[in-house]
Order: structure tokens, then C-alpha cells, then sequence
């Protein structure tokens, strides 16, 4: 008789590096075999549909793709998928696209483009992105530093309630 298995993670194997037990689920091949699988294709979307989706206001659901746009929602900011330069309101002409991203991510209409009447402002938004990255890897090194002392403090936990219970 042939055995399937699937292991899961264990909260130990997470916070430990000498924890290594498993949950296991066996199911013999026959009953694998002899169970209908049913396969969902209601929630898969296809590439036109994600594109539009994508393309929407999470907060409002206009479709930017389509021009329209809410004029009191921050995510929309009053614009579609392109906007005159916000740096100089539209004097050098140039058009900034929408980050539909960055947009979505904040919940506030996000630009990208570059206004060649404030070359500073270019440089500006490098040294900001730069700040940024490094503020990420900081907070990201923080949560870490976080979680492991975390672990550390649920396996002291862990150790004295198994020993209490001992006692008892």
C-alpha cells in the first residue's frame, strides 16, 4: 500500500532552530485516487481582468483605465492615469503617470515623472528613495531583532510552565 504525507511547519521549527517535529497526514493512494478532485475556476482571473482591477481605485472603484476618477478620494487624487507636473502645475508641460502600486499600497494618488523645471527636485527624489530603503532596512532589522527576542522569551515561557506543571 503506497502512503502520501504533507508536513506542515511547526511554531517551534519558526523560533527554534533545534525544534524540528512535524504534523503528518497520511492517506493511502487508493483513496487519494478514488476522491474527486474539484478544481475552481470561479475566483481565477485572467490578465484583462487583473489589468482592470489593477487599473481601479481600491478605495472608491473607478476605473482609472477608463478615465473616470472620484474627485473627494484621496486615492484618486482627482486624476486618472495621467496628471499635469504637480512640481510646477503643468508649466513644462510634461505628463506624470499614475504609480498604480505605490497608489494603491497608501491609499493616496502617487506620481511618477520627472519636472525639468526643478532639476533638484529630481535629485531630491533620488536622495528620498535612497532614505527610504535605508529606513526599510532598519525597521526590517528592528522586527527581526523583535521576533527573535520574542521566541526567546516563549521558549523561557514554555520551559517554566512544563516544569510547573511537573510539580504540580
Amino acid at each position: 500500500m503506497s502512503l502520501a504525507s504533507v508536513h506542515g511547519p511547526q511554531f517551534t521549527d519558526i523560533c527554534s532552530p533545534l525544534g524540528r517535529s512535524s504534523i503528518s497526514m497520511s492517506s493511502s493512494l487508493s483513496d487519494l485516487v478514488g476522491s474527486p478532485l474539484e478544481i475552481s475556476v470561479d475566483n481565477v482571473l485572467t490578465i484583462e481582468e487583473l489589468r482592470q482591477h489593477m487599473g481601479s481605485c481600491f478605495t472608491c472603484g473607478v476605473s482609472w483605465t477608463d478615465d473616470h476618477v472620484s474627485l473627494d478620494c484621496s486615492e484618486c487624487g482627482g486624476y486618472s492615469v495621467e496628471r499635469p507636473c504637480p512640481l510646477c502645475d503643468g508649466q513644462c508641460g510634461v505628463q506624470w503617470k499614475r504609480d498604480f502600486t505605490m497608489s494603491h499600497a497608501t491609499g493616496k494618488a502617487r506620481w511618477l515623472g520627472v519636472c525639468p523645471s526643478y532639476p533638484e527636485a529630481a535629485a531630491a527624489a533620488v536622495n528620498n528613495v535612497a532614505n527610504t530603503a535605508a529606513s526599510c532596512a532598519a525597521a526590517a532589522a528592528t522586527q527581526m531583532r523583535l521576533a527573535t527576542e520574542l521566541c526567546a522569551r516563549l521558549e523561557q515561557l514554555s520551559a517554566s510552565a512544563s516544569s510547573a506543571s511537573t510539580h504540580i
